[in-house]
């Protein structure tokens, strides 16, 4: 009977504590909303990662721009070979037809990565060697160009961890 109530009273300390709002947890001392992070668009990643100037902000960008508009083909064939993979699954085709299904998209997702990192290439060399030699901004801007190209309407957007 003791045991039982022990268990009910820790089960409720814990339902308690997860139903309180993750807020209160990151309020410092004096009360008050937590900070929120400042959400900082690709271009501003690398732009502030390389300390860009004027010109070679301009320069990322049309790079960048230009990279996305010729991803546009690359972009439908992964939704396309996608969707064919999900089709194959849901029709209980066998599996040599997903295999096949997998591989085109495989083919797809290595065709978006040859063109994330051909751009990180031009990026790059758009840099002086100073700020080529940052290897906290290289290795950011690698990961940042992960996914990059894949939504239709823009790639400058707040980095999300969205892939392939």
């Amino acid at each position: 009977m003791r045991g039982s109530r022990a268990l009910v009273g820790l089960l409720a300390a814990v339902v308690v504590v997860a139903a309180l709002p993750a807020r209160a947890f990151t309020q410092r001392g004096g009360g008050g909303a937590p900070p929120t992070p400042l959400e900082q668009t690709r271009l501003n990643i690398l732009e502030s990662g390389f300390k860009l100037n004027k010109d070679q902000k301009k320069e990322v960008k049309t790079i960048l721009d230009e990279a996305h508009k010729s991803g546009a083909p690359v972009r439908a064939a992964l939704t396309r070979t996608h969707a064919a993979i999900a089709a194959a699954i849901q029709s209980n085709k066998s599996q040599e037809v997903i295999d096949a299904a997998v591989n085109e998209y495989a083919q797809q997702a290595a065709a978006m990565t040859a063109l994330e990192m051909q751009a990180l290439a031009q990026v790059l060399q758009t840099l002086d060697q100073e700020q080529r030699a940052n290897g906290a901004g290289v290795r950011s801007a690698f990961f940042l160009m992960r996914g990059i190209f894949l939504d239709n309407k823009r790639w400058d957007d707040t980095p999300d961890g969205r892939s392939y």
